[in-house]
């Protein structure tokens, strides 16, 4: 599955859950809530240092999942695709750094 394919299916399955249990989001409660899924794969991450104790990585797998399902919907807010930016930023990147 390409990128846009993923960004469609957590845009999607979020606008679900968003109708089932009426919530109105707009770009503002989603950065909100891409933070708070970022504060929390960080609080896993940071087990091993804080904790002495290695990450579950269903955990881990759990966190990320959440910040891409929140990453996508934020850009759809926008309108952006992300395959689309994320292939133009690595082309960008390669010129900058001669790669």
């Amino acid at each position: 599955m390409e990128v846009k394919e993923f960004q469609k299916l957590a845009s999607n399955i979020v606008k679900k859950i968003d109708n089932k249990l009426n919530v109105d989001r707009d770009a503002q409660l989603n950065l909100s809530q891409l933070l708070e899924e970022l504060g929390e794969l960080a609080r896993i991450v940071n087990f091993k240092r804080l904790r002495n104790k290695n990450p579950e990585k269903k955990d881990l797998e759990d966190e990320f999942a959440d910040v891409f399902l929140q990453l996508s919907i934020l850009a759809d807010n926008f309108d952006i695709d992300l395959e689309k930016a994320i292939l133009n930023k690595i082309e960008i990147l390669k010129k900058r750094h001669n790669l």
